[in-house]
């Protein structure tokens, strides 16, 4: 046999490594705004390898978070208001007995709502019940509202863009 010979029959013996993750956690180490992700890799029982990625997100991702969190307090409010007012309107429309706690309930939450707008429009009433107009329209004009003070959140805490100049 030739060395050539020799050499080709002993083919390399394959590195068996077992590789096996355990995520860490420290419960005192608690990014405000992050995420962190560590693990560790025992290779064939010998060594440990630490790997970690911290993923932190970016000022105007935190930016963009916290006006989403305030248009969503915004829509909340408003939607509640609204839903009193569609409330009372229904309610009215079927001439619900106001001796009841929680039609009474409705119609005291709702009232100061709805005053600003009674008198646009005449409230027709057909037996026990009425057409409230002033509840069809707070509930617009609330919506409006919400809106527009959603879009100005929106416009005072937008990024600022850098501007471009252009060469002459």
């Amino acid at each position: 046999m030739t060395e050539r010979e020799t050499h080709r029959d002993r083919a390399p013996e394959p590195v068996r490594r077992e590789i096996s993750h355990t995520t860490v956690v420290d419960p005192n180490d608690a990014l405000v705004d992050g995420e962190r992700d560590i693990y560790q890799e025992r290779v064939a029982g010998e060594e440990v390898v630490r790997s970690e990625h911290i993923s932190v997100p970016s000022e105007a991702a935190q930016r963009d978070a916290g006006v989403a969190r305030v248009k969503q307090v915004i829509y909340f409010i408003f939607g509640a208001i609204e839903a009193l007012l569609a409330l009372r309107f229904v309610l009215l429309l079927l001439g619900a007995n106001e001796a009841s706690s929680f039609v009474s309930l409705i119609y005291t939450l709702s009232r100061p709502f709805a005053l600003p707008f009674q008198g646009i429009f005449g409230e027709p009433g057909f037996g026990a019940s009425v057409i409230a107009w002033s509840a069809l329209v707070g509930i617009v004009v609330y919506a409006l509202i919400a809106y527009g003070i959603a879009r100005l959140v929106e416009l005072v805490y937008a990024p600022m863009r850098a501007s471009r100049t252009r060469g002459v």
